[in-house]
């Protein structure tokens, strides 16, 4: 752990996507969160759309539409209000550009990064998990499509094990800022 980190609380990102709302993960984060006594901060990422024409042989430029990003963001809040409940406490935030790199930069002040499996109907989203691991910059979980809607079932009683299991080895495995919490 590093010494700037003894007073941050703990925070864990959580990548919402615009398709599914990541209900799994926005759960499992939230579980997490109130285990250790920290914060979820759901983040979209968000890509400006182009001009569908320009003149004079120019590439396009990016329109800057604060009505679009303010949209995205009302989005954002429904599609967790409507996994979690109108009365969250989770933080959003969309931030402007692709998703692996939006949630690689908010891996820097992260403990954690949670995202959902996805689903064979989002595209790319297979490739998503296992290239944000390898470049985030502290532990990742990928909730599998199975826990997105679960409820307290048995299911839901091997996700909380298989959670502690990731917990337990992920601090073991030398990495900083994810430790365990005292056992009590």
């Amino acid at each position: 752990m590093n010494v700037a980190d003894l007073g941050r609380e703990h925070t864990i990102v959580v990548g919402v996507s615009p398709t599914s709302g990541s209900p799994g993960a926005l759960r499992w984060a939230v579980e997490q969160a109130a285990l250790r006594g920290g914060r979820v901060v759901a983040v979209r990422a968000w890509r400006p759309h182009a001009p569908e024409t320009a003149t004079g042989g120019r590439v396009p430029s990016v329109v800057s539409d604060d009505s679009a990003l303010s949209a995205e963001q009302s989005r954002l809040a429904e599609d967790v209000a409507h996994v979690l409940g109108r009365d969250h406490l989770v933080e959003t935030r969309v931030v402007a550009g692709k998703r692996r790199a939006v949630l690689v930069e908010e891996s820097r002040g992260a403990d954690l990064v949670v995202i959902d499996a996805g689903h064979s109907t989002e595209v790319g989203a297979r490739w998503l998990g296992s290239r944000l691991v390898r470049a985030a910059h502290c532990p990742v979980v990928v909730v599998p499509p199975a826990l997105g809607d679960r409820g307290s079932s048995h299911l839901g009683a091997a996700a909380g094990r298989f959670g502690r299991s990731v917990e337990r080895a992920a601090g073991t495995a030398g990495r900083p800022g994810f430790q365990r919490p005292p056992s009590g």
